[in-house]
């Protein structure tokens, strides 16, 4: 949203029954929220489903929603708390998923790109899954720390001692493998 006080209207219309308020929050935000999931889930469907449920969660609760404070890190709390719940019901480990993206005309560098790409995503599963999480919130989702710690609930000192640990280990992990040719 432009700004907070469209935003306060738009829960408002929502709080007030208003289905196109609802579409609107749905299309704002659904895009993120399933790239997000999906990165953590690996897998289309359930995906979807994290997200749908997010959404029915944020509807039912958006009434105590405090306007004072950002959204989307409300809604990524919905959704951090949902994904987490299927890993614990499933009994899965994280997955991530990076999308690839090479903005050069240079095949030799797109070539190089996605090869970094894939160790970078292959020493992503080395790390362990909170680890994984604090990097896709942080560099992919480019939440700041504050945000992240409210999402997970986790001290910002702790967050950064992580992220940096994480960083650390990535860096190691991606240097260790030979690339192929």
């Amino acid at each position: 949203m432009k700004n907070r006080k469209e935003l306060k209207q738009l829960i408002q219309k929502v709080l007030d029954n208003d289905e196109a308020a609802c579409q609107k929050i749905l299309n704002l935000y659904k895009g993120r929220i399933f790239s997000y999931v999906y990165r953590m889930v690996r897998n289309y469907h359930d995906a979807e489903d994290i997200t749908f449920d997010t959404f029915i969660k944020c509807f039912k609760a958006l009434a105590t929603f405090d306007t004072s404070k950002p959204f989307t890190t409300w809604l990524f709390t919905i959704a951090h708390n949902l994904t987490m719940d299927h890993f614990r019901k499933n009994k899965h480990e994280y997955e991530y998923l990076d999308e690839r993206h090479a903005s050069s005309d240079n095949l030799v560098q797109k070539y190089d790109r996605k090869k970094k790409m894939e160790q970078i995503d292959e020493a992503l599963l080395q790390l362990p899954p909170v680890d994984r999480e604090l990097v896709i919130l942080f560099h992919k989702e480019e939440y700041s720390y504050k945000e992240i710690s409210e999402i997970l609930d986790m001290p910002i000192t702790t967050i950064k001692t992580r992220l940096h640990r994480a960083r650390n280990r990535l860096r190691v992990l991606v240097h260790e493998k030979p690339t192929k040719t």
